[in-house]
């Protein structure tokens, strides 16, 4: 059985790939008792230890709020200890799957969608960082690969809430919510990035993958979308 290290296992996506991956693949989820991200000492113990196969990176800062707040933290744990992951990793000759994100673009494609190979052009830290990890990441082996996705979404609850679960707390509340009316977006569900990972994994890919719903709304839309799908008043959906 592939054995899979994977790094942010407690976050949405990487708790998602244990939960879904686990009969497949020896997923192995270190916590944050056991490792730091950000000592390479304890990075190369787990690796060493565990001996994986493909190594996942599933951590890192992904509020944009935060990132700006604290950019030092941001590059530290979505650019420095990706980059010297892949690096051990690669030295190990062991792939490594990184996700990103469509804030390395700056938006002015308008409706048309962003393509791999397309121009990147982060305006926020944390989109600066995210391709700062992309780049060093790939630079340590051809065999690594980047999973870019967008706005991804679960019904379960997490200690940290992300944007479908304030959505709904607030209309529960029966409180106002504002949408954006000109950012067009492919949400995803989490269980079809985990799917999407499985198949990169099993078919040996490398390189850079957009992972996004083939349907597309605006952040707007969207959100109408879950008021009504929840029984909820989509007038408080402000655009």
């Amino acid at each position: 059985m592939l054995k899979v290290l994977v790094f942010g296992g407690s976050g949405l996506i990487g708790s998602r790939i244990k939960q879904l991956l686990q009969t497949k693949y020896q997923i192995i989820v270190p916590s944050h008792l056991q490792v730091d991200v950000g000592n390479k000492k304890q990075i190369e113990q787990i690796i060493n230890k565990s001996k994986p196969n493909y190594i996942i990176y599933a951590a890192g800062q992904s509020s944009l709020d935060q990132a700006e707040q604290y950019p030092q933290l941001a590059y530290l744990l979505n650019a420095q200890a990706p980059g010297f992951i892949a690096n051990f990793a690669a030295s190990e000759n062991i792939p490594t799957l990184y996700f990103s994100t469509d804030a390395v673009f700056d938006g002015s494609k308008g409706n048309k969608p962003y393509l791999e190979d397309d121009k990147t052009h982060p305006l926020s830290e944390y989109g600066k960082s995210k391709l700062l990890g992309e780049t060093v990441v790939m630079d340590a082996s051809k065999r690594n690969c980047i999973a870019r996705v967008i706005m991804v979404y679960s019904p379960e609850l997490t200690k940290r809430k992300r944007f479908v679960q304030i959505v709904l707390e607030t209309l529960k509340k029966k409180e106002k919510f504002y949408g954006v009316v000109d950012q067009m977006v492919n949400p995803i569900y989490v269980d079809d990035v985990v799917s999407s990972v499985d198949l990169l994994i099993e078919s040996g890919s490398y390189g850079i993958y957009h992972l996004g719903a083939r349907d597309y709304v605006t952040n707007y839309e969207f959100i109408k979308k879950l008021a009504k799908a929840f029984n909820l008043n989509e007038n408080l959906v402000i655009g």
